[in-house]
């Protein structure tokens, strides 16, 4: 018997039902969050396929790359928490489907680039409006999923980054393969064919999402009790500020934050030019270089699901971030070091099976320790430390590969980056044991 029934038999419920609860909360809830999420992806990091026709069509440097891919993070940090202090006057449902069609506009818009500022501009807008809508999906979960579900219900949305690699990977070379239909380049039908799904979407998202618990007929009234009853229970054991500042100025918040700034921000970096980067360790040709990507895929959503079952089963965080971190940190460095193409294509497959697979666990950790009131917008600071580290890093990396002649300096970096997080991860670790 789980801890789960168990509680539930104690308070009058019967067997199994939070177990029956949580099957239809994922079954309802969890296809739109992650094409929602998957979308978004698609839509933030088509350029890195873009990149390797359109630089050459339009004469873009890595420098002009690097920053245009980098500046969308900027807009997104300095809206993140607006965003979400607005999703929590008019609603998730609302405020997703508002974020999702403004941005596949821009996204479709960016088809009409011609110069470096225009390209500026779109990512710019392109940030802007996608700002708030991650930390709005986790704040989201964390109203229908306790805590003791959080890690497999966040990794089973945020599989969506791996999947999305397998689905670029296969689907971009043959729209880059357009080049010329209708007198567009390849990179143009990538940027509006990738569009058009999330405006779909956010009209999905309108007509389907519902806003909480208590407003759902699909649940039954005991259903609803239990689900509404233990959210409420683990918000009054936690402890409410008395204002935003004080809740995103939290040591603890500061700390997630610094951490999230050093390895989400590298890990962009390398996502954002993963094509050109692989392209030129390997020699690989543009669809060599998708089948490898969705390789990776397929090995992050492997490692994502189990790790993060794995965590929950354990109820222990820190470590399952901290150990495979350490081992990502290796991978970078061994593809800045070497230009082996076997070295290349290992380094990949590791960091793809490693960094990114964790961030559920991560942010399952992070939400525990936050109170319903103040969660949205302490999501959304954490978020937005990452997104300034995505800005320097995406676009440092553009400079040094100029400066340098190859991704090296900035893969060095990266590696750099992780090590300095798992130490302050640990240090977060103990000051919990500690705590508790």
């Amino acid at each position: 018997m789980t801890a789960g029934t168990s509680a539930a038999s104690a308070e009058g419920f019967a067997p199994g039902l939070p177990e029956r609860v949580m099957r239809k909360a994922q079954l309802r809830l969890l296809p739109l969050l992650f094409f929602a999420y998957m979308i978004a992806i698609i839509d933030r990091a088509n350029i890195s396929f873009a990149a390797q026709t359109m630089n050459a069509d339009l004469g873009f440097s890595a420098s002009v790359f690097g920053f245009a891919g980098g500046i969308f993070f900027v807009s997104y940090a300095l809206l993140e928490v607006p965003s979400n202090m607005l999703m929590m006057r008019f609603g998730t449902r609302l405020w997703v489907t508002r974020i999702m069609i403004s941005w596949g506009v821009i996204s479709a818009a960016q088809m009409f680039v011609t110069t470096p500022l225009q390209f500026y501009a779109l990512r710019f807008l392109l940030g802007a409006a996608e700002a708030g809508f991650f930390p709005a999906i986790l704040y989201y979960a964390s109203l229908w999923f306790p805590a003791q579900w959080r890690g497999r219900v966040i990794s089973r949305f945020y599989v969506a980054q791996p999947v999305t690699q397998i689905v670029m990977g296969l689907v971009s070379g043959p729209i880059l393969g357009l080049e010329g239909v209708s007198g567009l380049h390849g990179w143009q039908w990538l940027f509006l064919l990738e569009a058009c799904p999330a405006v779909l979407m956010g009209i999905i998202i309108w007509r389907f999402l519902p806003d909480a618990p208590d407003r759902v007929g699909w649940l039954a009234p005991d259903e609803r009790r239990w689900l509404t009853g233990t959210i409420a229970a683990e918000a009054s054991s936690s402890t409410a500020h008395t204002s935003v500042f004080k809740a995103i100025s939290d040591p603890r918040l500061l700390m997630f934050g610094i951490i999230w700034f050093l390895c989400t921000g590298g890990l962009n970096a390398y996502l954002v030019t993963m094509q050109l980067i692989l392209a030129e360790k390997t020699g690989f040709s543009a669809n060599s270089v998708g089948q490898l990507t969705a390789v990776c895929g397929i090995v992050g959503v492997i490692m994502l699901l189990g790790v993060s079952a794995r965590s929950d089963q354990r109820q222990e965080r820190f470590w399952h971030v901290i150990l495979p971190w350490a081992v990502g940190a290796g991978a970078f460095i061994a593809l800045a070091m070497s230009n082996l193409p076997v070295v290349a294509i290992i380094a990949a497959v590791l960091i793809a099976a490693t960094i990114l697979p964790v961030h559920s666990v991560f942010y399952a950790a992070l939400t525990e320790g936050l109170h319903e009131r103040h969660r949205a917008v302490s999501i959304a600071a954490v978020n937005t430390f990452g997104q300034f580290g995505s800005f320097l890093a995406t676009s440092s990396f553009g400079v040094a590969r100029d400066a340098t002649g190859s991704y090296n300096a900035g893969l060095a970096a990266i590696a750099a980056g992780a090590v300095v997080s798992i130490v302050l991860l640990n240090s977060l670790r103990l000051k919990t044991v500690a705590k508790a």
